[in-house]
């Protein structure tokens, strides 16, 4: 249950909501800037070559390493199986797949793919990829792929995938980055770091350029094994980091397309007449991790309990985002095995109920709790503004918070470093389409040392719920876990996300795919 604003404390919340939408609006969140970038200026008359806007650049183009949500990468790399939008999976590298039993499953492979230097894709690439992503548990999607046992080549285009434990979702894992099939005698020859500087897979658009948090530039492959499967010769990605600039370049056509468009901008692009929001659905939940490790305050789950109470999700996502978005206590969506409507669409608010909490917990006027909440600049849709607010609404129930802004690579190495404090804000996309990705973080064998939250029962439901072939049992494993976790919140959830595309609609029509991966060959020219 929900309990509504009190008069005075959801003026406060609007004011603040206001005063940092107006300074979006102004672009005084940030320095803004059109025509950064001479090579967009020197393709922009190209009627085959498309233009987008990014708000962020790659992590790095090592496909096992990235672990971000929604990024361009899946156009040089390709995979074994896609995910269809209605959720089959459908053979894309392999040409059949098979599951043999509970622990094999079989992939033949089609004949003469190409990688970008030419050499063909083989079994062997298949498990060279696989051994490395599972090997070398330092890569960001090594935990994904813990269930691979042993990968067997059969012959030059056919391989096994063997299991430790029956996998419910192999195909789940084979569709991500970690999933992207690599060159073997290429990695080797040049090594991981020119690697990433100089790409080869096996995708649909290689890497013609490549200027780190600037600009990268595709070309079509002509010797792509599915043939012509897109509209554009070429694609010029630059990275602008900030609405405004992004939204300018769109709408005085030095872009056609522009990611992450803040509600601020939504009526400038709609009232251009050659330019509109495309809304697109999203496994992304934004949330606040939270280190319950024992020596900080958050180790005390009415600690957490309070934060949660505190926090008016459903005012936030009407006033900061104008209704798109979803409160939420879990990260599992709809449409995804296991979802729990009880803790969809629902929040709890109750600034009372959160002060009360804190005294029990020893904290008042007199010894207030005095946390940090650490908040990424660049990475999520105002994430900077939404962790000032957050830390106003915070402060309301008599929480001293010190905030910590990070730039992303900054934010990325302290969380994979286990170097997060109290609070951390958060998104996490659920790019598997499964419950393992989102829940399987709160298993205490896989970020232990980073959460500090174990809780025995949770364990063993997401152990079993992995190796649980029947989906109806498995759902109501995730089910129990959802449960326990909205009670204990080692996350605590805000809302889930919808993204927010620009497009010219001149020269392009566009549907964004939930993934929010950036696919060119997804946006067509317009008839």
């Amino acid at each position: 249950m929900s309990r509504p604003t009190t008069g005075k404390m959801q003026g406060k919340l609007l004011t603040a909501i206001a005063a940092m939408a107006t300074m979006t609006a102004l672009g005084l969140m940030g320095n803004t800037a059109t025509g950064m970038f001479d090579a967009s200026a020197a393709l922009a008359q190209d009627a085959d070559t498309l233009r987008i806007g990014m708000r962020r650049g790659l992590l790095t183009f090592d496909p096992h390493n990235n672990g971000a949500y929604g990024t361009p990468l899946m156009n040089v790399f390709d995979t074994l199986v896609r995910r269809t939008d209605d959720g089959e999976f459908v053979p894309h590298l392999a040409k059949s797949f098979e599951q043999k039993d509970d622990y094999t499953w079989e992939f033949v492979l089609h004949q003469g793919i190409k990688f970008h230097d030419g050499s063909e894709l083989t079994a062997r690439d298949v498990k060279f990829t696989l051994d490395r992503v599972v090997g070398d548990t330092r890569l960001i999607e090594s935990p994904r792929f813990s269930t691979i046992k042993e990968v067997k080549i059969l012959d030059p285009y056919t391989v096994q995938i063997i299991t430790n434990v029956p996998d419910p979702v192999m195909l789940n894992r084979l569709i991500r980055m970690g999933g992207s099939i690599m060159p073997e005698k290429y990695f080797n020859e040049v090594g991981v770091d020119n690697f990433t500087k100089r790409p080869v897979g096996s995708g649909p658009y290689k890497v013609a350029q490549y200027n780190v948090d600037q600009q990268i530039i595709l070309e079509k492959f002509k010797d792509y094994f599915k043939g012509d499967v897109s509209d554009w010769d070429k694609a010029v990605l630059t990275i602008l980091p900030e609405a405004s600039t992004r939204v300018n370049e769109l709408i005085t056509g030095g872009m056609d397309l522009v990611d992450e468009v803040p509600p601020s901008e939504w009526a400038r692009v709609n009232g251009n007449g050659n330019t509109a929001i495309v809304p697109g659905d999203s496994t992304q939940v934004i949330m606040l991790m939270v280190n319950s490790n024992e020596q900080f305050p958050t180790s005390d789950v009415r600690v957490r309990q309070a934060i949660d109470y505190a926090i008016d999700d459903k005012l936030i996502v009407d006033k900061f985002f104008q209704g798109m978005g979803t409160p939420t206590r879990t990260h599992i969506t709809p449409g995804i095995v296991g979802f729990n409507e009880e803790y969809y669409d629902t929040y709890l608010y109750d600034l009372e109920k959160a002060k009360e909490l804190l005294a029990e917990a020893g904290y008042d006027a007199g010894n207030p709790l005095s946390l940090t909440l650490q908040v990424p600049k660049g990475r999520y849709l105002l994430d900077s503004e939404l962790g000032q607010l957050i830390g106003a609404i915070l402060q309301m129930a008599g929480i001293q918070v010190n905030f910590e802004f990070l730039e992303n690579s900054k934010y990325v190495e302290v969380r994979n470093n286990n170097n997060n404090k109290e609070l951390m804000l958060a998104g996490y996309g659920n790019s598997m389409f499964d419950p393992f990705l989102p829940l399987n973080a709160l298993n205490s064998k896989t970020y232990f040392e980073r959460l500090g939250y174990r809780n025995e029962r949770v364990d063993q439901l997401l152990d079993q719920a992995e190796a649980t072939i029947d989906q109806k049992a498995r759902a109501q494993m995730y089910r129990e876990a959802q449960a326990i976790l909205a009670e204990e919140l080692p996350f605590i959830y805000i809302y889930a996300e919808q993204n927010f595309t620009g497009i010219n609609t001149n020269r392009i029509e566009f549907a964004p795919p939930s993934s929010k991966d950036v696919l060119i060959e997804d946006m067509t020219k317009a008839e």
